[in-house]
């Protein structure tokens, strides 16, 4: 067996980078997205009745993640109620986009090996968690029993005070990372940027490119 099938050559393992960057970089573009979903949910509670959108008992929710909601608690559940097939179906598309996200640090991580993508990587693994707990309980106990809905006791408050609770604590959970993870991603590219880059900014620290053939004589 020659030796290039037992190890990658080097443009091979530049290529495998490459697929890992991309990747990568598509999941921090999902969470962008993500945040921004979060994001309008939690102003529109907070204005409540002012929105005309919704009231604060009732959580924003676009219209194509409701579509999405829907078809997945189709999948999950087609036999249960419809209140029963949105909440499993919230739980498992919330479930699979942290999913996303924490796979996305995790090869960010592995690239970049930044202390700031580290402490992303941290808390997105503790929204993650909070979010199988989430599932998980929605499936057998009927419920959703968190941190974000108080261990199931948050209706206790009110409806109003339940959704708020769920809504603020998500938005923050979706919030976080992504700092530490762009902060991350400048250190790394200040460390790593091509030498090309940093060339052309000496010369420009030193007055500009030089003049071809010297300066000509008066």
């Amino acid at each position: 067996m020659s030796i290039s099938l037992i190890e990658p050559r080097g443009g091979d393992l530049l290529n495998f980078r490459l697929v890992l960057w991309t990747v990568a970089a598509l999941g921090l573009l999902f969470q962008v997205g993500h945040f921004f979903e979060h994001a309008f949910q939690f102003v529109v509670w907070l204005l409540g009745d002012l929105s005309e959108i919704c009231g604060r008992d009732t959580p924003w929710v676009s219209a194509w993640v409701s579509n999405l909601v829907d078809r997945i608690g189709l999948v999950v559940a087609p036999e249960a109620d419809a209140p029963r097939r949105w909440m499993l179906g919230l739980e498992v598309l919330h479930l699979i986009g942290n999913t996303i996200f924490f796979v996305s640090l995790g090869l960010l991580y592995y690239l970049t090996r930044n202390r700031w993508v580290r402490w992303a990587l941290y808390i997105e693994a503790f929204h993650l968690y909070e979010h199988v707990m989430l599932t998980y309980t929605v499936f057998f106990v009927g419920k959703p029993i968190g941190l974000s809905t108080l261990f199931g006791q948050a209706g206790l408050g009110g409806k109003e005070f339940a959704v708020g609770v769920r809504v603020t604590w998500h938005f923050v959970m979706n919030l976080l990372p992504i700092p530490f993870a762009m902060i991350g991603l400048m250190e790394y590219w200040e460390e790593h940027r091509p030498a090309r880059l940093a060339s052309a900014e000496r010369k420009q620290s030193f007055g500009g490119p030089a003049m071809i053939g010297g300066e000509s004589g008066g």
